[in-house]
This record gives structure tokens, C-alpha cells and sequence, in this order.
């Protein structure tokens, strides 16, 4: 473990979330590697995979549907770190392409309108959380899960979004819709305000903790 890191993969396609990133950094016990598939270095992750303990996929504004290059070497990257039984955690994006890749369903979920704020959702006792307990999260998007994939339970619901979260039933790959890893510059970006995005982190970072403890 001390010579491996943490791979956070930042799918963006105009702004890098480097805030994200360093606030990942700051609670992750041990070391993190940064890579960015569509801004900078597509091979990246591919040569980083031998000499990660795990892997958190970020959000993009792109979508699943859209099958680009950079897609599939993270989708081959997704192949092999399951294969090892690699820690993989999928945010937004993240999730929504594991759901995809591994034969769910994902759609626009609002006529193609996107939606932004902080919503209650219900965490589900699962793999990844070992109890029922309801979170405030921060939320961007307009595409979710339809359907779960083969061999997930749906971790996690709201009022606005059935398949909140992905908990795969044998290996240790999870997916949230919400920005559990939301930094303040992104909160304010969805015109979040101070005392929303507080309690957003807290309740985040506890679920982000509970993805370092099974590393």
C-alpha cells in the first residue's frame, strides 16, 4: 500500500475541478495522482492503473451516450481494475458511466433540463455505509441511472431521483449521483449558498471516509 495511490480521474471537458481534487487530498489517507483523459493526457490512467490502490471517477458535462476515445481506454481501465477487485468509486459522471459500462440504463431524466442544488437523500445500509441514514448533498445534472446494471442494488434514493446509488453486490465499486467530494468554489458555481454547502460537506465526507476505509 505505501507505494500505491488513490487515481482521481477528472473527466472534464472545460474545467479542470481542481478543487475537487485538492479536497480529496486533504482527507485521503494516503497518496492521490491526478489525471485528466480529455484536457490532457488520455494514456494517463492506463499507465498509472499497476500503481493505484483505487480509483474515484469525477463529473463532466459529458455524457455516456457520447462513446468518445477517451471513453472507452476508461472503460477498459474500469474492466481491469475489477478484474483485481480494485476500490472504485463513481461521482455524477463517475456513476452514471459505471452504470453504463457495466450494462445499466442512463437517460435524461428532465426533458434534457439540467437541475442544481442540495437534496435529502436516503443512503441505504450497503456495502460501502452500514446503515440507513439520510444526507443533504449537492447535485448538477440532467442525465441519471435508469436501470441498475447486473449484479448492483440501488444504494441510495430521493424524491427526485430513483437510483441515487450503485452498490455492486460482490466487489467494491459504488456510484452517487450527488457531489459528495463538492468543493466550495463548485458549490458556488450551482449558486449554493455558505450554510447549504457546509452541511453538504460534512454529510460528504463522511460517505468519501467510508470509501478510504475500504482501500
Amino acid at each position: 500500500m505505501s507505494n500505491l495511490s488513490l487515481m482521481v480521474i477528472d473527466p472534464s471537458i472545460t474545467h479542470p475541478e481542481i478543487e475537487s481534487f485538492n479536497k480529496i487530498v486533504e482527507d485521503c489517507p494516503f497518496p492521490c495522482t491526478y489525471h485528466l483523459p480529455v484536457l490532457s493526457d488520455i494514456d494517463s490512467i492506463s499507465r498509472s492503473l499497476p500503481h493505484s490502490c483505487g480509483i474515484i471517477i469525477l463529473g463532466s458535462a459529458a455524457s455516456v451516450h457520447d462513446r468518445s476515445d477517451w471513453q472507452s481506454v476508461l472503460g477498459e481501465v474500469l474492466e481491469k481494475a475489477m478484474s483485481i477487485d480494485m476500490p472504485v468509486l463513481g461521482i455524477c459522471f463517475g456513476h452514471q458511466f459505471l452504470a453504463y459500462q457495466l450494462g445499466g440504463k442512463v437517460d435524461y431524466l428532465w426533458n434534457k433540463e439540467q437541475k442544481k442544488g442540495t437534496r435529502e437523500v436516503l443512503i441505504k445500509a450497503n456495502g460501502l455505509f452500514n446503515s440507513n441514514k439520510t444526507f443533504n448533498l449537492i447535485y448538477s445534472h440532467q442525465e441519471g441511472v435508469v436501470e441498475c446494471p447486473n449484479d448492483f442494488d440501488i444504494s441510495a434514493s430521493s424524491e427526485m431521483v430513483n437510483i441515487e446509488g450503485i452498490d455492486h453486490r460482490s466487489k467494491a465499486v459504488w456510484g452517487f449521483q450527488t457531489h459528495i467530494e463538492a468543493s466550495w468554489s463548485f458549490a458556488q458555481r450551482q449558486g449554493i449558498v455558505l450554510d447549504e454547502y457546509e452541511r453538504s460537506d460534512r454529510d460528504g465526507k463522511m460517505l468519501m471516509q467510508s470509501f478510504f476505509d475500504k482501500i
